[in-house]
């Protein structure tokens, strides 16, 4: 089934900012996110309902390539479209810096999430030549997750490895 865009009219979307750190931690304590080695606050967007913070996820840009990571949504708003919103907004950042390609970890139940915005699961092995994208692709934690890829309509080879 192929994901139709549909904006969460309930959440307002902006970009972090340093008082956004602690609420963006307690998020992510609450829903049991990995613990990151190379979080950047910079690359967070939040969604926000009142000013309540429900949701938020990242995004690395480097050389051609997008790395998605991050991404959690508070349990009692889970369901809304809160996720793809968030998801839409870091791919629009990537065709408009003319990136090439978007990565991204899933754990088993998150893969049909992100193959509805177009991803493809891709050989795991390569996660080892894209440690220069982010450390959550050496982080003992990513073993565990599918990697996934989006190529944006190019013809340029794959990214360089290290």
């Amino acid at each position: 089934m192929e994901y139709t865009p549909k904006s969460s009219a309930l959440a307002t979307i902006r970009q972090a900012c340093s008082r956004d750190f602690v609420r963006i931690s307690k998020l992510n304590l609450l829903t049991k996110r990995p613990q990151r080695t190379d979080l950047q606050l910079r690359e967070y967007l939040i969604a926000e309902i009142d000013r309540e913070l429900v949701g938020c996820a990242a995004l690395r840009c480097r050389r051609d390539c997008g790395y998605l990571y991050g991404l959690t949504v508070h349990p009692g708003w889970r369901r809304r479209g809160i996720g793809h919103s968030l998801t839409d907004r870091r791919l629009e950042a990537i065709r408009t810096k003319g990136l090439h390609h978007a990565f991204v970890f899933a754990m088993f139940w998150n893969v049909k999430f992100f193959k509805r915005h177009g991803f493809a699961l891709t050989d795991r092995s390569r996660a080892s030549q894209l440690r220069w994208l982010h450390k959550d692709f050496e982080d003992a934690w990513c073993r565990r997750s599918a990697l996934l890829s989006l190529s944006f309509g190019t013809s340029r080879p794959e990214p360089a490895t290290e």
